[in-house]
């Protein structure tokens, strides 16, 4: 399917319970259906929402009973969220609500304080990790029926998230020694049966953290060089294992060519927004009239979304922006609130989500709303 003209697209604001005043998107699936939260007047917590695909209204995603709070981290193309709920952090237990919106409690293992699930597949399979009181966490993932299985830190290691799982459930995260001397974090994949693997690294590294792999196998992270402290590099495993170090940036997202998106830092420090492709090339992507920007989604189209910010004033006055393969940069419509927006996820059907901003009359931010753009 051929993409349209950007200027077929238009920008609709998703409805929120009455008394609602924020909204922002946290997932975006392949159908179309969002996952986010929206928070209510005098609340101190978020609430998490589903809006489903070609169908008017919401679905909300409710806390488990007995807990006031819900957030949803993750959507899968089958309608699967997951996310936490809670009553007051830090104390939170994962969640996972099924299609029809039902919640269920993810069980956490003995001593844990709390939990978090972060990623599901069209199973249904959800990862995340657990805590206690000793600032250690543990690796978990949970099977459609609700079992657990504590995935294994490597060797010399106490501690360890896991924080994506493809269709085929393999996962991908990261462990590490928690001595208090700042050690490195140490990529790992864990397979279908919950064996650990270290991912390589490039010369020069000491180690990285990974953030997504997809259904091809293609797994990105971000890298620390030998010496620093800081993961400021951003790292591609191909699928056959082979890494390459893209250079320094900030990361959000790749697709299954390889090709990760986000923000350089190689010649601005606020960043400027970057896709780094999978033949090791960098594309600093055009930017109109702003200081800085970030692309925080691209489809296996290659189609990539984000915003920019202006040289002075508000940096809360984001601008939506679309990049096409070609690299040609296109403003997104405005939205009801007026001008200000940011693109957060595109599908491969060119539907986008993000969340617009409204402001007062001395051009201040005022409320955030979760929004659409589709043709």
């Amino acid at each position: 399917m051929a993409e349209s003209s950007e200027s077929e697209r238009t920008s609709r604001l998703l409805p929120i319970p009455p008394g609602g005043l924020h909204s922002f998107v946290k997932g975006l699936n392949s159908g179309g259906t969002v996952v986010g939260e929206y928070y209510v007047e005098g609340s101190d917590g978020p609430l998490a929402i589903r809006w489903n695909a070609n169908r008017p209204g919401y679905t909300r995603l409710a806390p488990l009973p007995g807990e006031r709070f819900s957030r949803a981290t993750a959507l899968s193309d089958r309608g699967w969220a997951v996310g936490t709920s809670y009553n007051s952090l830090p104390d939170s237990a994962p969640v996972r609500w099924a299609p029809d919106a039902t919640p269920t409690r993810l069980t956490l293992p003995d001593g844990a304080r709390s939990g978090n699930a972060v990623a599901v597949n069209n199973a249904g399979v959800a990862v995340g990790d657990a805590s206690g009181e000793n600032s250690r966490s543990h690796p978990l993932r949970w099977r459609s029926d609700g079992s657990r299985t504590d995935l294994p830190v490597l060797p010399g290691d106490d501690s360890g998230t896991a924080t994506s799982v493809n269709n085929a459930g393999t996962a991908v995260g990261w462990t590490e020694k928690r001595d208090g001397t700042d050690g490195p974090a140490h990529p790992v994949r864990w397979n279908t049966a919950g064996v650990a693997s270290a991912l390589p690294l490039p010369a020069g590294f000491a180690g990285a953290r990974t953030s997504q792999i997809t259904d091809n196998g293609v797994i990105f992270g971000h890298g620390r060089l030998a010496g620093s402290t800081s993961y400021d590099r951003v790292l591609v495993w191909a699928a056959d294992g082979t890494v390459r170090d893209a250079g320094r940036g900030r990361g959000y997202d790749v697709n299954r060519a390889g090709t990760a998106v986000g923000a350089s830092l190689k010649d601005n420090p606020n960043g400027d927004p970057a896709r780094w492709n999978a033949d090791g090339t960098r594309t600093v992507l055009a930017n109109p009239a702003e200081a800085a920007g970030e692309v925080l989604s691209i489809n296996n189209r290659g189609t990539a979304v984000g915003y920019a910010w202006p040289p002075a004033g508000n940096p809360a006055l984001d601008k939506a922006l679309l990049w096409k393969p070609d690299g040609t940069v296109v403003p997104l419509p405005p939205s009801p609130l007026g001008p200000y927006a940011a693109a957060f996820a595109i599908n491969d059907a060119g539907v986008i989500a993000g969340f617009a901003v409204g402001t007062d009359g001395a051009g201040n931010a005022t409320t955030w709303r979760a929004t659409v753009w589709k043709r």
